[in-house]
C-alpha cells in the first residue's frame, strides 16, 4: 500500500510490517486481524498472535485497542480491507 498519512498510525505500523515482509507467517496473521477488525464476515484468531515476537503483539495490541477505543472511519475501514484482501489473495 503506497504511504498514506490518513490511516492510523496503529494501522500504519501493521501495513508497513506486512508490506516489508512479504511471506512471513507473521504477515499472515496480521492480515487475518485486519480483515476481521473491518469486516464481520471475517474472523480473527488472537491466539495465533501469541507466537509472534512481542514488539508484533504490541503492535497488534495498540491496533485492536485504538479500534475499540476510537474506531476506524468507515474510509479507513475500506482502505484497510481493500489492503488486507489483496494481501490474502496474493498469497504467501
Amino acid at each position: 500500500m503506497p504511504r498514506q498519512t490518513n490511516l492510523p498510525d496503529t494501522a500504519r505500523a501493521l501495513v508497513d510490517y506486512v508490506d516489508q515482509n512479504k511471506g512471513a507467517e507473521a504477515s499472515s496473521v496480521i492480515i487475518e486481524i485486519v480483515l476481521a477488525s473491518c469486516h464481520p464476515d471475517f474472523v480473527m484468531s488472537l491466539v495465533s498472535a501469541t507466537a509472534l515476537p512481542s514488539s508484533l503483539r504490541r503492535a497488534i495490541s495498540d491496533y485492536l485497542t485504538y479500534i475499540l477505543l476510537h474506531g476506524l472511519t468507515r474510509e479507513e475501514q475500506q482502505k484497510l480491507f481493500a489492503w488486507a484482501q489483496a494481501k490474502m489473495l496474493a498469497g504467501p
